[in-house]
């Protein structure tokens, strides 16, 4: 069977249409891109924006095609100043024709400003750059990550440096012999095994922190009474209390309150609540545990009348490795345990709250829905 070649008419038309097909896939290429993407010519003018990119700098496509990229978005460094134009990543490509990577601050359309990470790489024809196109994303959230982790070591080590400096130099002196009698090696040994205490009460908060923080931690629902939880506490610390004169009673009209939540969580809030306030309470005062029960909801207050805390400091207290000066400086704490208690708490639908006034005394409230199951 015979074969006819195509005409030169029908050639143009069958490199047409490919061309044509070309553009079409070249077109969905770049507006598939996940990353914001911004296309300039050799002369810096932008040609083409896709919907990311304008997502993250607020601008409409007509605000940015045939503009002179430079000045049409703006760069920032970390503080705050203007990149000069001869310091831009897209220039450093155009006169090395290299991908550079970058991260540094666009201005966006309302003059706030927004964290990228960007690289830049040259469009070449031969030898020669023609262009460029840049693919950048917004890190502001990896940023505070980063902070907060750089955070989060600096204190924890300064936390944990300081009770073991005091283990090792006392142990150290026992074991160099510069301790001679007995009794203040015991005295010595007690204040080494304090601090280790205090040691692991670090370790232990931060080790909640990171599973609240990664989400690992799941809420366990189990039907739990909360007052035989709270009278479990109380005699724990009741010797604890007798030892500093402060009264600890536990008042509520029912036997039997059950909530649906991991009896094991809810103790560890409890337990830390009530031992703050003995901690911030001074000798020969009381503290209540209050319990107000309803349908949905009940409350537990623990009330102390103890040091208080100022009006301007309540804020802080449930945020990551805040200490209030509540003029209580011999009271070790790390700052997290009010932290994940209260995130504890949030994991079951609850939340617990705060009243106080300095020199008369502190209230904290605990709420918790009595059978609803939080989804997560």
């Amino acid at each position: 069977m015979a074969t006819t070649k195509p005409t030169g008419d029908l050639s143009q038309e069958m490199s047409f249409g490919i061309s044509q097909h070309a553009d079409i896939f070249s077109d969905v290429l770049f507006l598939s891109i996940g990353e914001g993407a911004i296309v300039v010519n050799e002369r810096g003018v932008i040609s083409r924006v896709n919907k990311p990119a304008l997502d993250i700098l607020g601008y409409d496509e007509t605000d940015l095609v045939g503009q002179w990229y430079p000045t049409a978005v703006i760069a920032e460094d970390d503080k705050g100043a203007v990149i000069p134009n001869i310091d831009r990543p897209i220039t450093e490509v155009f006169l090395s024709g290299q991908t550079v990577f970058r991260r540094l601050r666009y201005r966006r359309k309302d003059g706030s400003v927004v964290a990228v990470s960007l690289s830049v790489a040259p469009i070449m024809h031969g030898d020669k750059p023609i262009g460029a196109i840049q693919l950048f994303r917004d890190i502001t959230d990896e940023l505070r990550l980063e902070h907060a982790k750089d955070e989060f070591i600096s204190i924890a080590s300064h936390q944990l440096r300081t009770p073991a400096t005091v283990v090792k130099q006392y142990l150290g002196m026992i074991l160099e012999g510069f301790v001679g009698s007995e009794e203040k090696q015991r005295e010595m040994i007690q204040v080494a095994y304090e601090h280790n205490d205090h040691q692991l009460d670090i370790v232990n908060n931060l080790l909640k922190v990171a599973q609240i923080e990664s989400k690992s931690l799941v809420p366990n629902h189990k039907t739990t009474d909360l007052i035989h939880i709270l009278k479990k506490i109380i005699k724990s610390q009741a010797s604890h209390y007798e030892m500093r004169g402060i009264k600890l009673e536990l008042s509520t009209e029912h036997d039997h309150v059950n909530i649906d939540v991991d009896p094991l969580h809810v103790q560890m809030v409890f337990e830390n609540l009530i031992d703050n306030a003995n901690k911030y309470s001074e000798s020969n005062t009381s503290v209540s545990v209050e319990v107000s029960d309803s349908p949905q909801i009940v409350t537990v207050h623990v009330k102390d009348q103890g040091v208080g805390i100022d009006k301007k400091d309540v804020s802080k207290l449930f945020q990551k490795f805040s200490r209030v000066n509540n003029h209580t400086a011999t009271v070790n704490g790390t700052g997290l345990g009010l932290y994940w208690a209260k995130k504890l708490i949030q994991l079951y639908g609850g939340d617990i709250t705060v009243a106080s006034k300095l020199h008369k005394g502190t209230t904290f409230s605990v709420s918790l829905p009595k059978n609803k199951r939080v989804q997560v």
